[in-house]
């Protein structure tokens, strides 16, 4: 081949490889287009999810589900939370809820989980009674915090506690719930009293023999406990006196 045709041929060949495709200009058209389209659409759609939450029955409460609950009926909890139905979930608050409930003596804590689409379930803790009171002539159960929780004829399950005051602002009362937290639960169920003194030093009234234990003060509540249960394994006799106020020096005395 001639030099000029090479020549020539070069330069067309150039020519050529300058040339852009035009599909490949289209295609890179096409996705930006796309891109474009997306970046306007995708924040109004989730804007329009976000609404559709809110103002319509996409979330609306349909069931409200209970869990913990065995003292306060169900159907109780239901008409208190009776207007949370048909609203969406989104709209509905812990606060609110503590305030449709706040009539609930008996509800301690409480917390709530949504279910999507249309349930609301609502976890209960109800107070738990430890001792019992007495009050004009009925037995009333009560919680640590000094909270009355109902009547009751099971005598046998929980500890009287010998006391007429204001259980909520009292000492006295804190001081007998934390001695009966300081025994072991078999102790605790052989528990018939409990009389707190206003120096705040306890005796206790046992079920079986009609034993009167001296307690004394809240300290070394744990030592204590395991004294007694020492000694009440040794086969004590009925109507003994135990002192365990000093529980490295445990003092028994027989009646006459």
């Amino acid at each position: 081949m001639k030099r000029p045709e090479r020549e020539l041929l070069g330069q067309e060949r150039r020519r050529i490889r300058g040339v852009k495709s035009p599909g490949k200009r289209n295609r890179i058209g096409a996705f930006g287009l796309w891109g474009r389209i997306l970046t306007v659409v995708a924040p109004v759609s989730l804007t329009a999810v976000v609404l559709a939450s809110f103002f319509t029955p996409m979330l609306a409460v349909e069931k409200i589900t209970f869990v913990g609950n065995e003292r306060i009926a169900v159907a109780d909890l239901e008409s208190a939370l009776s207007g949370l139905y048909d609203r969406p979930m989104t709209t509905i608050s812990d606060e609110e809820i503590a305030e449709l409930l706040s009539g609930f003596s008996l509800i301690e804590t409480f917390t709530s989980q949504a279910e999507p689409p249309h349930t609301l379930r609502v976890s209960i803790r109800e107070r738990q009674p430890i001792l019992i009171l007495v009050r004009s002539g009925k037995n009333y159960l009560y919680d640590a915090a000094g909270v009355q929780i109902a009547a009751t004829e099971e005598i046998s399950k929980y500890p009287f506690l010998v006391f007429d005051g204001n259980p909520i602002e009292s000492p006295r009362f804190s001081t007998a719930v934390k001695l009966l937290f300081s025994l072991p639960l078999e102790t605790y169920s052989q528990v018939f009293s409990v009389e707190v003194s206003e120096s705040l030093t306890s005796k206790l009234v046992l079920r079986k023999g009609n034993l009167t234990v001296f307690w004394g003060s809240t300290d070394e509540g744990l030592l204590k406990s395991k004294v007694l249960d020492s000694l009440l394994a040794t086969g004590v006799k009925d109507a003994l006196t135990i002192d365990v106020s000093s529980p490295n020096s445990p003092v028994v005395q027989y009646p006459n």
